[in-house]
Parts: C-alpha cells; sequence; structure tokens
C-alpha cells in the first residue's frame, strides 16, 4: 500500500495492530503504531486499548502505562472504562494493588463509571492477596452504587472465602445469588462444595450437588472429584468408588486428577491391592499419571510397607513416564528406607541429589536428619542394652 502510495488510514492500521497483538507480536503493533502519525492517522482508543491489553496480558505493566498516557496527553484520545479495566486488572493481579486503587480513582475522577468488570477485577485482585475485607468492601460498594454482580464476581468471592475457611461468609454469598436471581454455575458450586468439604460438612456438599443436579445443570469431572476428595478424607472409600464409577456411568472420563485422588484415598485405607489395579486401569485408558501422581503412589507404597515396589517404580519412572524424582519424591524413599533400617542405602540416595539436578528443601534435609538421630539413638540403645547384659 504505502510503496504504491496509497496511504493507510486508521481502520487499516487498527486491523493490523489487532492481528499482531493476537499472534504475540507486540513490539511490530507499537511500530505499527508509531508510524501512524507520518500517514496523516492518529491512533485511536481502539488501537492503544488492544496494544495496553496484550502488554498487560505478557506482564509489561509499566509499558502498557506508559503508552496509556501517551494515549491521554499526547494523541488526545479519550480514554474509556475498557482501557482502565485491563490496567486495574494488570496492576492488581501482580500485587500493585496501590497503584491498580489509583487507577480506580482516576477514572472515577474522569467521570467515567466503573462497571461490573471493574468491580470484579478490584475483588479478585485483593482476593488473591489474602485481602478478604477490602475485597468484601468493593463488593457492598457495588451493590450500593446498584451494580449487579454477575456469576463470576459471586465466584471468585465464594471461593477465595472457602479457601480461607470463611465457610459461612461463602454460604451467605452463595444464597444471596438465589435472592437476586443469579444463578450458580458448576463452578460455583464447585467452589461452595469444597469449601464445605474442607470444613468436614461432606453431607451438606453431598445436598448442594444434588441440588445442582435438580436445577438442570450437570455435573462436571471436577464436581464430582470435589465429592470423590471428600468422601477420601472422611474414610469413606467405598462411597468414594461407587462416585467414581458413576461419573464414568454419566458420560464423564476421569481424568489423572480424579484418579489420583481415588488412589490416595485407597492408600490411606490400606487397600494397595485395589490402588494397583487402579493404577494400571489409568494407564491402560491411555492417561499419563502426573508427577503427584507417582507422588501418591510412591507415598502409598511406602506407608503400606511395599518399600521393594515402592523403589522399583521410583526407578522406572523416568524411563517409562519421563518423569524426574523431584525432593518430594526422594523424601518418601529416604524416610522409608530410614523405617527398615537401611541407613547406608539412605545416606546414597540422598548423596544422589544433586547430580540428579534436584535441590534438596527443608523436608529432604529434615527427613535426612531426623533418620540418622533415630538410627544413631537405636544403635545407642542396642549397645547400651547388650552392656547392660
Amino acid at each position: 500500500m504505502t510503496k504504491s502510495g496509497v496511504q493507510p488510514d486508521a481502520y487499516t492500521c487498527n486491523t493490523l495492530i489487532h492481528g499482531l497483538c493476537t499472534t504475540g507480536q507486540v513490539g511490530r503493533a507499537l511500530q505499527l503504531k508509531n508510524n501512524m502519525l507520518k500517514w496523516n492517522c492518529r491512533p485511536d482508543v481502539v488501537s492503544c486499548n488492544v496494544i495496553i491489553d496484550t502488554l498487560c496480558k505478557g506482564g509489561l505493566l509499566d509499558e502498557a502505562l506508559v503508552l496509556f498516557s501517551e494515549m491521554l496527553h499526547d494523541f488526545n484520545v479519550v480514554s474509556d472504562v475498557f482501557a482502565y479495566n485491563t490496567l486495574i486488572n494488570g496492576f492488581g493481579n501482580s500485587g500493585r494493588l496501590k497503584e491498580a486503587k489509583r487507577l480506580f480513582d482516576e477514572m472515577v475522577s474522569r467521570g467515567i463509571s466503573a462497571n461490573v468488570t471493574t468491580y470484579t477485577s478490584l475483588i479478585h485482585c485483593h482476593c488473591l492477596h489474602g485481602q478478604q475485607k477490602e475485597a468484601r468492601r468493593y463488593f457492598d460498594e457495588m451493590m450500593d452504587r446498584r451494580i449487579s454482580p454477575d456469576v463470576v464476581t459471586f465466584g471468585v468471592l465464594i471461593d477465595s472465602h472457602c479457601k480461607d475457611g470463611m465457610t459461612e461468609d461463602a454460604w451467605g454469598l452463595f444464597k444471596l445469588m438465589d435472592e437476586i436471581n443469579i444463578q450458580p454455575n458448576q463452578i460455583t458450586y464447585n467452589s461452595m462444595m469444597d469449601g464445605l468439604c474442607l470444613v468436614g460438612r461432606l453431607q451438606d456438599a453431598v445436598k448442594l450437588f444434588d441440588s445442582m443436579v435438580d436445577r438442570g445443570l450437570k455435573p462436571t469431572e471436577s464436581n464430582y472429584s470435589v465429592l470423590i476428595n471428600g468422601y477420601c478424607k472422611k474414610r469413606k472409600v467405598d462411597e468414594a468408588m461407587r462416585l467414581f464409577k458413576k461419573m464414568g456411568q454419566n458420560g464423564l472420563k476421569p481424568t489423572t486428577v480424579s484418579y489420583s485422588i481415588v488412589l490416595a484415598g485407597l492408600y490411606r485405607d490400606g487397600r494397595v491391592g485395589t490402588a494397583r489395579n487402579l493404577f494400571n486401569e489409568m494407564l491402560s485408558f491411555g492417561l499419563s499419571p502426573s508427577i503427584i501422581t507417582y507422588g501418591i503412589v510412591l507415598d502409598g507404597y511406602c506407608k503400606n510397607g511395599k518399600l521393594e515396589e515402592a523403589i522399583e517404580l521410583f526407578e522406572s519412572m523416568e524411563g517409562t513416564a519421563g518423569i524426574s524424582a523431584n525432593e518430594y519424591m526422594y523424601a518418601i524413599i529416604i524416610h522409608a528406607l530410614f523405617r527398615a533400617g537401611k541407613l547406608e542405602d539412605a545416606r546414597k540416595l540422598f548423596n544422589e541429589i544433586p547430580s540428579k539436578g534436584v535441590v534438596p528443601d527443608v523436608v529432604t534435609y529434615s527427613t535426612m536428619i531426623n533418620g540418622v538421630l533415630v538410627y544413631q539413638m537405636l544403635e545407642h540403645m542396642i549397645f547400651s542394652f547388650r552392656d547392660f547384659l
């Protein structure tokens, strides 16, 4: 176009900027934005917003703020709520809450009305950084301003409250959704069910699951997994297994996560044979165990006196599954070796950790120190007993 003497207009440039940002070429998008002036067209709110959004999502917050300032002062572009929402969300999620609040106050002072996205972003970032009271303050403020929260807003608060053990507060919000005719979705139900399970209210979580089904919402794999985990932690493994099978009967394929949850419950209950069969079933279905799954199986073997099987799996993991042992797995095996009285094997395994590219953490060191001390105490007691005899 330019070689032919045809000058691009704002629409053409905006289309290209959007395409470049979508494909991650934000540097070229910025270059194109800078060339717009020599083509007698100025960047507008559309072109600036797309680049600001891409910069924020890429963690380049200061660069986004510079462009936002240029937009206001150099290009005389009237900012809109989208640009502010993007910046507030970016700064808030990265922990720069003071700057997020400053942008919010600046937006209000410019006469730009906050919307549900603005408040949801503020609520989310405060929840993300453990500031529940401040998050609730913004929620109450939006209600006072008659800005109706949506299912995402409620979901953020409910999930955060549940994870912080504020189950009653979360339950109050869940009931409020009904009162203002906002239908919870499977994600909202999942958060609330998980919160109830965390405080031991398994039966209430089951009732909530049933009410979700009664409302016509089809349970997801995550919904089932939350309840299965709740049953396993209550040592109700048979109920967990029944629900696990029901999930498959209802057309949902269990994932590595759901298999891992059931495996942990089975090992906790000492049902090693059933767990072994389930692990093999997972492999036969083409599911690749994660590093968490392998950790559960190793821990289960060790705690149930199956040290040889644990070591065999530990040594074969990298070759068969391409998974390298982490510090947690080393700690599991080292602890089991000490319990079996195999001090030298534990020392040997501990000494090989650095050569595997693994950095021992405090748990690994503590396991080793505790094992050596206990082993030496036992030796001392045995020698003292022999001297006494």
